[in-house]
């Protein structure tokens, strides 16, 4: 490496951990449970987990009823239980 450029990594590293007190966390970040952003994105994390649980189940439910309807239509009409 030539000088110049050892000077520009030597700024740099300073510069870096001069700043570094400024780049922490907010406390919203490390997890503060009595601020209204921490609440609000457990809310919001509950919120998702409900609709994906959801579509996931729909998925799911609507899968069983067409494998239900081709067991029905392969054993000439007769219907068959879901589970079995």
């Amino acid at each position: 490496m030539n000088p110049t450029t050892l000077r520009r990594a030597a700024l740099l590293a300073g510069l870096a951990a001069a700043l570094a007190a400024r780049a922490a966390a907010c406390p919203v970040c490390y997890g503060a449970p009595d601020s209204p952003a921490t609440q609000g994105m457990t809310a919001a994390i509950i919120t998702l987990l409900g609709v994906t649980g959801g579509v996931l189940a729909a998925f799911g439910t609507m899968f069983l009823r067409l494998r239900s309807r081709v067991r029905m239509i392969a054993g000439g009409g007769k219907e068959t239980d879901v589970h079995g």
